[in-house]
Protein backbone atom coordinates (compact mmCIF):
# COMPACT_ATOMS: atom_id res chain seq x y z
CA UNK A 1 0.00 0.00 0.00
CA UNK A 2 2.85 2.37 0.83
CA UNK A 3 4.46 1.66 -2.55
CA UNK A 4 1.12 2.18 -4.30
CA UNK A 5 0.61 5.58 -2.60
CA UNK A 6 4.16 6.60 -3.56
CA UNK A 7 3.60 5.71 -7.22
CA UNK A 8 0.26 7.55 -7.28
CA UNK A 9 1.81 10.63 -5.71
CA UNK A 10 4.68 10.60 -8.23
CA UNK A 11 2.21 10.27 -11.12
CA UNK A 12 0.15 13.21 -9.82
CA UNK A 13 3.26 15.37 -9.46
CA UNK A 14 4.40 14.42 -12.99
CA UNK A 15 1.02 15.31 -14.46
CA UNK A 16 1.00 18.62 -12.61
CA UNK A 17 4.53 19.41 -13.83
CA UNK A 18 3.59 18.48 -17.41
CA UNK A 19 0.53 20.70 -17.32
CA UNK A 20 2.53 23.58 -15.91
CA UNK A 21 5.26 23.09 -18.47
CA UNK A 22 2.62 23.05 -21.22
CA UNK A 23 1.26 26.42 -20.10
CA UNK A 24 4.73 27.94 -19.90
CA UNK A 25 5.66 26.54 -23.33
CA UNK A 26 2.53 28.11 -24.88
CA UNK A 27 3.49 31.54 -23.56
CA UNK A 28 7.16 31.17 -24.58
CA UNK A 29 6.38 30.13 -28.18
CA UNK A 30 4.81 33.51 -28.81
CA UNK A 31 8.16 35.12 -28.09
CA UNK A 32 10.35 32.65 -29.99
CA UNK A 33 11.60 32.83 -33.55
CA UNK A 34 11.66 29.24 -34.83
CA UNK A 35 14.41 28.85 -37.43
CA UNK A 36 13.32 26.18 -39.91
CA UNK A 37 15.93 26.78 -42.65
CA UNK A 38 19.41 28.28 -42.74
CA UNK A 39 21.63 29.30 -45.62
CA UNK A 40 25.37 30.00 -45.77
CA UNK A 41 27.30 31.99 -48.38
CA UNK A 42 30.73 33.51 -48.68
CA UNK A 43 31.04 37.20 -47.75
CA UNK A 44 33.87 39.73 -48.19
CA UNK A 45 36.71 39.70 -45.68
CA UNK A 46 36.59 35.94 -45.00
CA UNK A 47 33.16 36.37 -43.46
CA UNK A 48 30.07 34.22 -43.84
CA UNK A 49 26.67 35.51 -44.91
CA UNK A 50 23.99 33.73 -42.93
CA UNK A 51 20.32 33.63 -43.84
CA UNK A 52 17.69 32.33 -41.42
CA UNK A 53 14.12 31.54 -42.42
CA UNK A 54 11.79 31.81 -39.43
CA UNK A 55 8.39 30.21 -39.06
CA UNK A 56 5.83 32.89 -38.23
CA UNK A 57 3.71 31.70 -35.30
CA UNK A 58 1.57 34.85 -35.03
CA UNK A 59 -1.82 33.96 -36.61
CA UNK A 60 -2.33 37.60 -37.49
CA UNK A 61 0.86 37.81 -39.56
CA UNK A 62 0.47 38.35 -43.32
CA UNK A 63 3.40 36.08 -44.19
CA UNK A 64 4.07 32.55 -42.89
CA UNK A 65 7.80 33.19 -42.83
CA UNK A 66 10.29 35.88 -41.96
CA UNK A 67 13.89 36.09 -43.17
CA UNK A 68 16.86 37.53 -41.25
CA UNK A 69 20.38 37.91 -42.63
CA UNK A 70 23.71 38.96 -41.17
CA UNK A 71 27.47 38.45 -41.62
CA UNK A 72 30.08 37.12 -39.20
CA UNK A 73 33.25 35.05 -39.08
CA UNK A 74 31.57 32.01 -37.47
CA UNK A 75 28.14 30.40 -37.32
CA UNK A 76 27.90 31.31 -33.61
CA UNK A 77 28.62 34.89 -34.53
CA UNK A 78 25.84 34.73 -37.11
CA UNK A 79 23.40 33.53 -34.47
CA UNK A 80 24.38 36.38 -32.16
CA UNK A 81 23.94 38.98 -34.90
CA UNK A 82 20.65 37.49 -36.10
CA UNK A 83 19.31 37.58 -32.54
CA UNK A 84 20.25 41.25 -32.33
CA UNK A 85 18.19 41.97 -35.46
CA UNK A 86 15.16 39.90 -34.42
CA UNK A 87 12.32 41.01 -32.16
CA UNK A 88 12.12 37.42 -30.94
CA UNK A 89 14.69 35.05 -29.46
CA UNK A 90 15.86 32.69 -32.20
CA UNK A 91 15.91 28.96 -31.56
CA UNK A 92 17.13 26.14 -33.83
CA UNK A 93 15.05 23.37 -32.31
CA UNK A 94 12.84 23.20 -35.44
CA UNK A 95 15.68 23.58 -37.98
CA UNK A 96 14.96 21.27 -40.91
CA UNK A 97 17.17 22.31 -43.83
CA UNK A 98 20.65 23.85 -44.16
CA UNK A 99 21.72 25.07 -47.62
CA UNK A 100 25.36 25.82 -48.50
CA UNK A 101 26.33 27.82 -51.57
CA UNK A 102 28.41 25.83 -54.03
CA UNK A 103 31.44 28.13 -53.70
CA UNK A 104 31.46 27.53 -49.95
CA UNK A 105 31.00 23.77 -50.40
CA UNK A 106 33.97 23.58 -52.77
CA UNK A 107 36.21 25.08 -50.08
CA UNK A 108 35.09 22.64 -47.38
CA UNK A 109 32.18 22.32 -44.96
CA UNK A 110 33.80 20.66 -41.94
CA UNK A 111 33.78 23.66 -39.60
CA UNK A 112 30.21 24.71 -40.41
CA UNK A 113 28.80 21.19 -40.21
CA UNK A 114 30.70 20.29 -37.02
CA UNK A 115 29.28 23.37 -35.33
CA UNK A 116 25.75 22.22 -36.15
CA UNK A 117 26.48 18.72 -34.89
CA UNK A 118 27.73 20.05 -31.53
CA UNK A 119 24.77 22.40 -31.10
CA UNK A 120 22.37 20.74 -28.60
CA UNK A 121 19.42 22.65 -30.09
CA UNK A 122 19.93 21.24 -33.58
CA UNK A 123 18.55 17.75 -34.18
CA UNK A 124 20.53 15.12 -36.09
CA UNK A 125 17.73 14.66 -38.64
CA UNK A 126 18.33 18.01 -40.37
CA UNK A 127 18.66 17.85 -44.15
CA UNK A 128 21.80 19.31 -45.79
CA UNK A 129 21.91 20.58 -49.38
CA UNK A 130 24.08 22.57 -51.82
CA UNK A 131 22.75 25.35 -54.04
CA UNK A 132 24.15 26.47 -57.39
CA UNK A 133 23.29 30.11 -56.67
CA UNK A 134 23.60 31.94 -53.38
CA UNK A 135 21.56 30.56 -50.53
CA UNK A 136 20.64 34.17 -49.73
CA UNK A 137 19.02 34.63 -53.16
CA UNK A 138 17.27 31.28 -52.87
CA UNK A 139 15.73 32.06 -49.49
CA UNK A 140 14.91 35.77 -49.85
CA UNK A 141 13.19 35.57 -53.24
CA UNK A 142 9.39 35.68 -53.18
CA UNK A 143 7.79 32.72 -54.93
CA UNK A 144 4.13 33.07 -55.98
CA UNK A 145 3.22 29.51 -55.02
CA UNK A 146 5.50 29.04 -51.99
CA UNK A 147 4.38 30.52 -48.68
CA UNK A 148 7.38 29.33 -46.66
CA UNK A 149 10.64 28.50 -48.45
CA UNK A 150 11.98 26.53 -45.49
CA UNK A 151 9.01 24.15 -45.39
CA UNK A 152 9.08 23.85 -49.19
CA UNK A 153 12.77 22.84 -49.31
CA UNK A 154 12.30 20.30 -46.53
CA UNK A 155 9.23 18.71 -48.13
CA UNK A 156 10.83 18.67 -51.59
CA UNK A 157 13.94 16.82 -50.38
CA UNK A 158 11.89 14.51 -48.17
CA UNK A 159 9.61 13.64 -51.10
CA UNK A 160 12.55 12.69 -53.33
CA UNK A 161 14.19 10.64 -50.57
CA UNK A 162 10.98 8.74 -49.86
CA UNK A 163 10.46 8.11 -53.60
CA UNK A 164 14.02 6.70 -53.75
CA UNK A 165 15.16 9.35 -56.21
CA UNK A 166 17.74 10.88 -53.86
CA UNK A 167 20.26 9.61 -51.32
CA UNK A 168 19.26 10.61 -47.80
CA UNK A 169 21.15 13.83 -46.84
CA UNK A 170 20.59 13.81 -43.07
CA UNK A 171 23.22 15.59 -40.97
CA UNK A 172 24.43 12.52 -39.05
CA UNK A 173 24.66 10.49 -42.28
CA UNK A 174 26.83 13.16 -43.87
CA UNK A 175 29.08 13.14 -40.79
CA UNK A 176 29.21 9.32 -40.81
CA UNK A 177 30.36 9.23 -44.45
CA UNK A 178 32.74 12.15 -43.97
CA UNK A 179 34.69 10.46 -41.18
CA UNK A 180 34.47 6.92 -42.55
CA UNK A 181 37.60 5.97 -44.57
CA UNK A 182 36.44 4.58 -47.89
CA UNK A 183 33.21 6.48 -48.47
CA UNK A 184 32.43 10.06 -49.54
CA UNK A 185 29.33 12.15 -48.75
CA UNK A 186 26.58 13.02 -51.22
CA UNK A 187 24.14 15.94 -50.87
CA UNK A 188 21.20 17.23 -52.96
CA UNK A 189 22.11 19.92 -55.51
CA UNK A 190 19.49 22.67 -55.85
CA UNK A 191 19.11 25.08 -58.77
CA UNK A 192 16.89 28.18 -58.81
CA UNK A 193 15.35 29.14 -62.15
CA UNK A 194 13.08 32.18 -62.18
CA UNK A 195 10.24 31.30 -59.79
CA UNK A 196 11.08 27.62 -59.59
CA UNK A 197 13.36 25.61 -57.33
CA UNK A 198 14.66 22.51 -59.08
CA UNK A 199 16.38 19.52 -57.53
CA UNK A 200 18.96 19.11 -60.30
CA UNK A 201 20.78 16.13 -58.87
CA UNK A 202 23.51 15.50 -56.31
CA UNK A 203 26.71 17.20 -55.19
CA UNK A 204 29.62 14.76 -54.96
CA UNK A 205 32.23 15.33 -52.25
CA UNK A 206 35.84 14.29 -51.83
CA UNK A 207 36.09 14.45 -48.07
CA UNK A 208 34.36 17.66 -47.04
CA UNK A 209 34.89 19.43 -50.39
CA UNK A 210 32.43 19.36 -53.26
CA UNK A 211 34.12 18.39 -56.52
CA UNK A 212 31.33 17.69 -59.04
CA UNK A 213 27.60 17.36 -59.65
CA UNK A 214 25.63 14.29 -60.61
CA UNK A 215 22.52 14.62 -62.83
CA UNK A 216 19.28 13.32 -61.34
CA UNK A 217 19.05 10.46 -63.86
CA UNK A 218 22.43 9.06 -62.71
CA UNK A 219 21.40 8.94 -59.06
CA UNK A 220 19.52 5.73 -59.89
CA UNK A 221 22.84 3.95 -60.48
CA UNK A 222 24.37 5.42 -57.33
CA UNK A 223 21.45 4.10 -55.28
CA UNK A 224 21.46 0.77 -57.16
CA UNK A 225 25.07 0.13 -56.13
CA UNK A 226 24.86 1.73 -52.70
CA UNK A 227 21.54 0.59 -51.20
CA UNK A 228 18.50 -1.54 -52.11
CA UNK A 229 15.47 -0.21 -53.92
CA UNK A 230 12.08 -0.99 -52.43
CA UNK A 231 9.79 0.73 -54.91
CA UNK A 232 11.89 2.74 -57.34
CA UNK A 233 11.47 3.81 -60.95
CA UNK A 234 13.83 4.07 -63.92
CA UNK A 235 13.90 4.65 -67.67
CA UNK A 236 16.30 2.44 -69.65
CA UNK A 237 17.42 3.06 -73.22
CA UNK A 238 17.96 -0.05 -75.38
CA UNK A 239 19.55 -0.48 -78.79
CA UNK A 240 16.97 -0.90 -81.62
CA UNK A 241 19.31 -3.34 -83.35
CA UNK A 242 19.34 -5.60 -80.29
CA UNK A 243 15.52 -5.63 -80.25
CA UNK A 244 14.94 -6.00 -83.99
CA UNK A 245 13.78 -9.61 -83.53
CA UNK A 246 10.90 -8.54 -81.27
CA UNK A 247 10.22 -4.89 -82.20
CA UNK A 248 9.81 -2.70 -85.27
CA UNK A 249 11.57 0.58 -84.46
CA UNK A 250 10.75 3.59 -86.62
CA UNK A 251 13.29 4.79 -89.16
CA UNK A 252 16.11 6.72 -87.54
CA UNK A 253 15.07 5.73 -84.01
CA UNK A 254 18.27 5.69 -81.95
CA UNK A 255 16.92 4.20 -78.73
CA UNK A 256 13.94 2.20 -77.54
CA UNK A 257 13.04 3.21 -74.02
CA UNK A 258 11.33 1.10 -71.43
CA UNK A 259 10.10 2.38 -68.08
CA UNK A 260 10.17 0.16 -65.01
CA UNK A 261 8.36 1.05 -61.81
CA UNK A 262 8.03 -0.76 -58.47
CA UNK A 263 11.74 -1.49 -58.85
CA UNK A 264 13.25 -3.73 -56.18
CA UNK A 265 16.94 -4.49 -56.03
CA UNK A 266 19.73 -6.06 -54.06
CA UNK A 267 23.44 -5.57 -54.62
CA UNK A 268 26.45 -7.37 -53.22
CA UNK A 269 29.99 -6.01 -53.45
CA UNK A 270 32.79 -8.57 -53.09
CA UNK A 271 36.51 -7.89 -52.88
CA UNK A 272 38.10 -10.35 -55.33
CA UNK A 273 41.67 -9.07 -55.27
CA UNK A 274 43.15 -7.15 -52.35
CA UNK A 275 46.39 -6.12 -54.07
CA UNK A 276 44.83 -4.58 -57.19
CA UNK A 277 42.23 -3.97 -55.63
CA UNK A 278 39.40 -5.58 -57.63
CA UNK A 279 35.68 -5.91 -56.93
CA UNK A 280 32.71 -7.78 -58.33
CA UNK A 281 29.27 -6.23 -57.89
CA UNK A 282 26.29 -8.55 -58.28
CA UNK A 283 22.99 -6.76 -58.82
CA UNK A 284 19.58 -8.41 -58.90
CA UNK A 285 16.71 -6.10 -59.80
CA UNK A 286 13.09 -6.54 -60.74
CA UNK A 287 10.52 -4.06 -61.96
CA UNK A 288 7.09 -3.83 -63.49
CA UNK A 289 7.06 -2.81 -67.16
CA UNK A 290 5.11 0.44 -67.21
CA UNK A 291 5.83 1.65 -70.74
CA UNK A 292 7.91 0.90 -73.84
CA UNK A 293 8.45 3.28 -76.76
CA UNK A 294 8.07 0.62 -79.47
CA UNK A 295 5.21 -1.89 -79.91
CA UNK A 296 6.08 -5.42 -78.76
CA UNK A 297 4.07 -8.53 -77.95
CA UNK A 298 4.27 -8.67 -74.18
CA UNK A 299 2.20 -11.86 -74.08
CA UNK A 300 5.12 -13.74 -75.61
CA UNK A 301 7.51 -14.97 -72.92
CA UNK A 302 10.42 -14.93 -75.36
CA UNK A 303 9.86 -11.19 -75.89
CA UNK A 304 10.11 -10.60 -72.14
CA UNK A 305 13.30 -12.64 -71.99
CA UNK A 306 14.90 -10.51 -74.72
CA UNK A 307 13.90 -7.34 -72.88
CA UNK A 308 15.33 -8.70 -69.63
CA UNK A 309 18.62 -9.63 -71.28
CA UNK A 310 19.05 -6.28 -73.04
CA UNK A 311 17.92 -4.31 -69.98
CA UNK A 312 20.55 -6.13 -67.91
CA UNK A 313 23.23 -5.21 -70.45
CA UNK A 314 22.14 -1.56 -70.49
CA UNK A 315 22.02 -1.26 -66.69
CA UNK A 316 25.40 -2.96 -66.44
CA UNK A 317 26.95 -0.55 -68.98
CA UNK A 318 25.44 2.50 -67.25
CA UNK A 319 26.58 1.31 -63.81
CA UNK A 320 30.12 0.72 -65.11
CA UNK A 321 30.14 4.18 -66.71
CA UNK A 322 29.04 5.70 -63.42
CA UNK A 323 31.81 3.92 -61.51
CA UNK A 324 34.39 5.03 -64.09
CA UNK A 325 33.17 8.60 -63.66
CA UNK A 326 33.65 8.49 -59.89
CA UNK A 327 37.11 6.97 -60.31
CA UNK A 328 38.10 9.77 -62.66
CA UNK A 329 36.90 12.30 -60.07
CA UNK A 330 38.50 10.21 -57.28
CA UNK A 331 35.34 10.21 -55.20
CA UNK A 332 33.77 7.08 -53.73
CA UNK A 333 30.08 7.73 -52.97
CA UNK A 334 29.23 4.01 -53.25
CA UNK A 335 31.60 2.99 -50.46
CA UNK A 336 33.94 0.50 -52.16
CA UNK A 337 36.59 1.55 -49.65
CA UNK A 338 34.33 0.51 -46.79
CA UNK A 339 33.92 -2.93 -48.38
CA UNK A 340 37.69 -3.15 -48.85
CA UNK A 341 38.29 -2.32 -45.18
CA UNK A 342 35.57 -4.68 -43.94
CA UNK A 343 36.70 -7.66 -46.03
CA UNK A 344 40.43 -7.11 -45.47
CA UNK A 345 40.86 -6.95 -41.71
CA UNK A 346 43.95 -5.22 -40.46
CA UNK A 347 44.31 -3.23 -43.70
CA UNK A 348 44.83 0.02 -41.76
CA UNK A 349 42.97 1.83 -44.53
CA UNK A 350 42.97 5.62 -44.28
CA UNK A 351 41.16 8.18 -46.41
CA UNK A 352 44.44 9.28 -48.04
CA UNK A 353 45.47 5.70 -48.79
CA UNK A 354 42.11 4.91 -50.40
CA UNK A 355 42.38 8.01 -52.60
CA UNK A 356 45.53 6.45 -54.03
CA UNK A 357 43.93 3.02 -54.55
CA UNK A 358 40.42 3.81 -55.78
CA UNK A 359 41.19 5.38 -59.20
CA UNK A 360 43.13 2.21 -60.17
CA UNK A 361 40.63 -0.30 -58.77
CA UNK A 362 39.06 -2.83 -61.13
CA UNK A 363 35.28 -3.15 -60.81
CA UNK A 364 33.09 -5.63 -62.66
CA UNK A 365 29.30 -5.33 -62.49
CA UNK A 366 26.96 -8.26 -63.10
CA UNK A 367 23.25 -7.47 -63.49
CA UNK A 368 20.26 -9.81 -63.59
CA UNK A 369 16.94 -8.12 -64.42
CA UNK A 370 13.46 -9.55 -64.01
CA UNK A 371 10.65 -7.74 -65.84
CA UNK A 372 7.08 -8.11 -64.63
CA UNK A 373 4.11 -7.21 -66.78
CA UNK A 374 1.44 -4.85 -65.46
CA UNK A 375 -0.69 -6.69 -62.95
CA UNK A 376 1.97 -9.34 -62.34
CA UNK A 377 3.72 -9.64 -58.97
CA UNK A 378 7.11 -11.12 -58.15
Amino acid sequence: MKLKRTVMMAAMLLLAASAAAGCVQTRVLERLGLVIAAGYDEAPGDKILGTSVLYEIDPGARERSNVITSTAYTSKGLRYNNNAESRKKLTSGQLRVIVYHEDLARKGLTELVDTMLRDPEVGSAVYLAVSKGRAYDLMTRRYPEISNIGEYLFQSIQHNVENEEMVSPILHEYIRDLYSPGKDPVLPYIVQRNNEIILYGAALFRGDRMVATLPLREIFYLRLLREPFRSGMTEIGLSPEALRSIASPSKGQKQIYLVLDSVKSESRIRLTNAKQPAFTVQVHMSGRLQEISSPVNLRNRQVIEVLEREASKAVQANAMAFIAKTQKLNVDPVGFGQKYRAQLRGSGLTADKWKQLYPKAKVRVEVVTTILRTGQTD
